[in-house]
């Protein structure tokens, strides 16, 4: 029995695993640029008070003063409260 090849989207994502966070920031930049240049994208801009909010939780995450929670403890957590299998 073969296994199956993977996909080019599972290739290019098991890729961007491989990169550096900031080789994966400029991955994303650029991928966002060739695709997100939709009416679609476009209506989905964040009002100028989301803009605002997004731009104070920056500043306070620059500056120390955020802490963060890992998505893995988010989820487990998640997955617990509605009693999801791990």
């Amino acid at each position: 029995m073969t296994a199956a090849s993977p996909s080019p989207v599972d290739t290019l994502i098991e890729a961007a695993k491989r990169l550096s966070r900031d080789e994966q920031v400029d991955f994303f930049d650029r991928f966002t640029e060739v695709f997100g240049d939709s009416e679609e994208s476009e209506s989905a801009a964040l009002s100028p008070e989301w803009m605002a909010e997004v731009n104070r939780r920056i500043a306070d995450d620059e500056a120390g003063l955020s802490e963060w929670t890992p998505a893995e403890d988010v989820l487990r957590a998640l997955r617990a409260s509605l009693k999801l299998p791990a």
